[in-house]
């Protein structure tokens, strides 16, 4: 009797350690991946390869006042950058300046201020650094790309031949942004937006996306100025928004969300990847609605008369589904952090990409991903809390993996 004990001991040992080793080993990926004439396709399943995996944040600093010390306090239009030293360049889009902070949140100089002149803005794009660790910014209304050292002095200017937003600088100097071509005018007026790369003269390398415009015919028989609002943001609601950016190794990572696709070039602009993923669309709701109500209350209060605000958001046209995702991070470790929906109470919908393309895991984080970014082992993002932008840094950890 005690030897049958021992034998259905050790054989129920057995089993444990079996279960053990099984749970431990990866479940094999499902998707595929294949070449077509160069370029590597990688298509994603809807399900994750490490659905466990998720990454948790916890607070390191906050930079930023409601009230007090002008140094420390915002306007609406805030953006976040950060050197590789830590310290974190902070961009005030309505005061058109430049504050940097040291890597404790201490204030520095501000950069840039409001005018016409050298090293003044009209319009101000968050900072970037060169291959030299130069400062630029772009002023879209001077059409002006203008260069700081590393101390905040003016260094000089170049002025673009015709419209160029959102612009990034590789090593090699050449230019990824988005340009206006085609354009027609006359009875209606047409144009394309043109996203590409574009040599140190300005000159067309290489095409990532055209998207047609026209002047939209409902807005111009809208018969109240309420319904001529309510058109415009009906264009605007939910539509998808171009992401593109470089990582370390120069290559430029682009998406048009569309789709749920991310496109990959080299640095003269060849596309070499293509990183997919089969997904289920998330269909707008009223927390959507409310959301984009209140992003979009400067816009409606300065243009329709007031008591008008409800009728203007219950003639808004809102597409059924939102965009496959909103935008993507580049991560240090070669991952991508794509946010999948923004708005949803209180947190935020992720999915993680691997550096080779493969779909790693997908989450909910209640940091906010507005201007997040990943530098120095950490994130920094602005976060808005009462109407007022802070600056937010984290530390951060990979569980899962």
């Amino acid at each position: 009797m005690k030897t049958r004990i021992l034998s259905i001991t050790a054989i129920t040992f057995s089993i444990l350690i079996l279960f053990s080793a099984c749970r431990q080993q990866k479940s094999p990926w499902q998707g595929t991946i294949e070449e077509v004439d160069g370029v590597t396709i990688v298509k994603n399943p809807m399900k994750p390869l490490k659905p466990e995996l998720q990454i948790i944040f916890e607070e390191d600093l906050t930079i930023g006042v409601e009230e007090g010390d002008e140094n420390y306090m915002f306007g609406n239009q805030v953006f976040v950058n950060t050197d590789n030293k830590g310290n974190i360049y902070v961009t005030d889009g309505d005061r058109r300046t430049v504050r940097k902070y040291n890597s404790n949140g201490n204030f520095l100089q501000s950069i840039g201020r409001l005018g016409q002149g050298p090293g003044e803005f009209q319009d101000m794009s968050e900072v970037r650094f060169n291959s030299e660790g130069n400062i630029y910014l772009n002023d879209l209304k001077t059409q002006r790309l203008s260069f700081f050292s590393k101390e905040g002095n003016y260094l000089k200017g170049i002025k673009f031949p015709t419209i160029f937003e959102r612009v990034v600088i590789n090593s090699k100097g050449f230019y990824i942004a988005m340009s206006v071509d085609n354009v027609e005018l006359g009875k209606g007026k047409k144009w394309d937006y043109f996203y590409g790369l574009f040599d140190e003269n300005f000159n067309s390398m290489a095409e990532f996306l055209r998207l047609p415009q026209e002047v939209n015919v409902k807005n111009k028989n809208a018969d109240s100025i309420a319904q001529l609002v309510a058109d415009s943001l009906s264009e605007m609601a939910f539509q998808p928004y171009v992401n593109y950016d470089l990582d370390k190794n120069d290559l430029i990572y682009f998406g048009y969300p569309e789709n749920y696709e991310i496109k990959v070039y080299s640095s003269e602009g060849m596309l070499r990847k293509i990183i997919q993923r089969d997904f289920k669309p998330v269909e707008i709701g009223e927390r959507h609605k409310d959301y984009f109500k209140h992003n979009q209350s400067e816009l409606f209060n300065a243009k329709i008369p007031p008591n008008e605000e409800e009728k203007v958001f219950e003639l808004v046209e809102y597409p059924k589904y939102m965009p496959a995702y909103e935008r993507f991070i580049l991560m240090e470790n070669g991952w991508i952090f794509v946010v999948v929906d923004s708005v949803r109470d209180g947190n935020t919908l992720v999915d993680i990409f691997g550096k080779d393309g493969e779909y790693l895991a997908q989450f909910e984080t209640d940091i906010s991903t507005d201007w997040l970014s990943f530098n120095n082992g950490k994130a920094y993002t602005v976060a808005t809390i009462d109407d007022y932008k802070f600056i937010k840094r984290y530390n951060f950890e990979i569980l899962g993996y």
